[in-house]
């Protein structure tokens, strides 16, 4: 069985919390679209999303701790609180996985999508050897494009959903300085454990969709004083960074990964 863990941020720290429950709602009809039905869903959250999408897979857990107060801290820390307190969800999420005794666990964040294949995969390839893998390829996508990017070369390093791991080790991908931290691009351990390749695009990165505070429309801006929404703009950042192939978003990749457009509020 795989456990799949996603953390919620709090509305409290939210910028559309009607936005931020679209783009959950979307993450969840997407891993709940398995082609096998050996997993279940741990969403670990202050308070649930504004969604009326069920699956008898889903299950929630509230935490009690409190939810990070940006307003007490320049700006500049407001990044580190916000993956302090998804660290601690993920955690939370750990230990409340044990009861359904899971080969693997993979944390989702809750604005992303993952392929239907994955558990049937897992299903296939896991065994007392096979400590994990991690999603060397993967999809980036700006909301509203009628492109999509696959990274064919270090997508685990951008993107949080990319690492899919037997619960005894997963604890040693979080470090705690300078604040706890699921440390997402780690792909080996002491001891030669390594996480295999994931063979095929498992995930799509969904970023300037209002609710990603690491790829925000103003980050994004940032990377180039021209026009970074132009393909003619993006295509040349992408060839540039030599890991990028831009491909029409297709019906194909909609179906197997759960994709659709969601709209800002």
């Amino acid at each position: 069985m795989v456990v799949f863990i996603i953390p919620v941020k709090s509305q409290r720290v939210s910028g559309s919390w009607n936005q931020f429950s679209k783009l959950f709602e979307r993450t969840l009809k997407s891993v709940s679209n398995q082609t096998s039905p050996n997993f279940k869903i741990v969403v670990v959250c202050h308070e649930k999303p504004a969604t009326k999408f069920e699956h008898p897979s889903i299950e929630y857990i509230h935490v009690d701790f409190d939810p990070p107060n940006l307003a007490t801290v320049e700006k500049s820390k407001h990044d580190g609180l916000k993956e302090e307190d998804k660290s601690k969800k993920i955690l939370a999420g750990i230990n409340y996985s044990e009861q359904h005794n899971p080969d693997y666990l993979m944390v989702v964040d809750a604005d992303d999508c993952i392929s239907n294949k994955i558990v049937e995969f897992v299903d296939k390839h896991k065994g007392s050897n096979t400590n994990g893998w991690y999603l060397k390829k993967g999809y980036v996508y700006r909301e509203g494009d009628r492109f999509i990017s696959l990274n064919k070369e270090n997508f685990n390093t951008l993107c949080g959903t990319c690492i899919i791991i037997k619960p005894g080790l997963i604890h040693r991908i979080f470090k705690n300085v300078p604040h706890l931290l699921f440390v997402h691009k780690t792909t080996s351990f002491e001891g030669n454990i390594e996480l295999l390749r994931f063979p095929f695009p498992g995930a799509i990165y969904s970023m300037a969709n209002g609710e990603n505070h690491f790829m925000s429309n103003d980050k994004i801006k940032s990377l180039n004083s021209g026009n970074i929404f132009s393909l003619k703009t993006i295509k040349s950042i992408f060839r540039k960074l030599g890991k990028y192939r831009i491909k029409p978003l297709s019906e194909n990749i909609k179906n197997e990964f759960g994709m659709y457009e969601i709209k800002n509020s």
